[in-house]
């Protein structure tokens, strides 16, 4: 399953250290990549940071069952004949 991370903070940048080894850098606000629940699983640090309220991890929405990302309708309609 894939997780997002936000940033929670109002001033300055998080830095939140992943399970393997890299940091991700956060500004106020930012939403991470997506990355594998496994680099946030069991993580001391990340929790410490969910309980100060500086951080949200959030779970990445799921591709559709064939795989593809639906296309999104602008509201305009085909004209008709």
């Amino acid at each position: 399953m894939a997780v997002r991370i936000k940033s929670l903070a109002t001033s300055g940048p998080v830095l939140v250290p992943l399970s393997t080894g890299t940091t991700v850098r956060l500004s106020p606000g930012q939403v991470s990549d997506e990355m594998p629940d496994v680099e946030i699983t069991n993580n001391a640090k990340v929790d410490r940071l969910q309980r100060q309220g500086l951080i949200a991890v959030e779970t990445a929405a799921e591709p559709e069952a064939d795989g593809e990302p639906r296309a999104r309708s602008r509201g305009r309609s085909e004209p008709s004949g």
